[in-house]
């Protein structure tokens, strides 16, 4: 079975950092001959007084070695992935440089300004919006022209959150649980599209996974299973229950339930609200 595996970004420095600077890549360039890489400053400065690898000592160029370097844009998203705030500590340096220097901006990019909007970068600390329904199978979906998402009463079926992106799946099955006061025999999941996410995954995570790119709440979905070793234990503890004889009646397979019948199974002394705010 697949196991998640946590590693420090401590184990991963050497592949993120720069050999001539010491700090981690800004503007990740590597050598072709080598595929060594470097912070852009740091290796064109080298190669005006060398015509070899910093690395390996491989000749880069006879003449001219900034022939044989590339801008490896890969390795610099993810650097800015995994370090946590390098990417926006980066593209404020940028911005104060050409706010105290405007005669400097006329042949930079807009990422060398650090006015990069379609770069997508998250951080721990900052809130990420996120839509949360019930899931309906697309056989199960009313796609008749009258159904809009909403209820009778005029309340929809989304929940909308704002959460710090470090915001686990774990945290969000706990708050649908205690929101729908669901039976310990059941179990919830929430998922993305028609995968369900595993607890460890962060809202981050999901966003870099499925590559969200902010142009709307995040859209993930909740349902409610039967679990049903459980279902077999708690029948088992009844008067006269019996997991193999007549008096069992509990299923091997796994039963889905509604959000409707999740509520009628809770006990009735602390029923969910029902309003939108209910969740907020």
């Amino acid at each position: 079975m697949h196991r998640t595996t946590h590693l420090p970004i401590t184990e991963l420095n050497p592949h993120l950092m720069c050999v001539i600077c010491g700090g981690y890549f800004i503007d990740a360039t590597t050598i072709i001959e080598c595929l060594h890489s470097f912070c852009k400053t740091c290796i064109v400065k080298y190669l005006d007084t060398s015509k070899y690898c910093p690395v390996c000592d491989v000749q880069v160029h006879k003449t001219r070695p900034l022939l044989n370097i590339r801008a490896d844009k890969t390795l610099q998203s993810l650097v800015y992935k995994l370090v946590p705030n390098l990417f926006k500590d980066e593209m404020k340096r940028r911005r104060d440089f050409y706010g105290q220097y405007p005669d400097q901006d006329l042949a930079a990019s807009s990422e060398e300004r650090g006015e990069v909007e379609d770069l997508q970068i998250y951080t721990p600390d900052e809130h990420i919006s996120l839509s949360l329904e019930y899931y309906r199978e697309p056989e199960k979906q009313d796609t008749s022209p009258k159904s809009d998402g909403k209820r009778k009463n005029g309340e929809t079926d989304k929940r909308f959150l704002n959460c710090p992106a470090a915001v686990t799946v774990s945290h969000l099955r706990k708050f649908v649980r205690n929101k729908l006061d669901v039976p310990p025999i059941f179990r919830v999941e929430i998922m993305y599209g028609d995968e369900p996410l595993k607890d460890d995954y962060t809202l981050m995570d999901i966003a870099y996974i499925y590559t969200w790119r902010r142009n709307g709440p995040l859209p993930l979905t909740y349902r409610v299973l039967e679990n049903p070793s459980k279902r077999l234990r708690s029948e088992s503890d009844e008067p006269g229950g019996s997991v193999n004889g007549e008096g069992s009646s509990s299923s091997s397979t796994t039963t889905e339930l509604t959000p409707a019948e999740t509520v009628t199974t809770a006990s009735t002394s602390s029923q969910p609200q029902t309003g939108n705010n209910a969740w907020l």
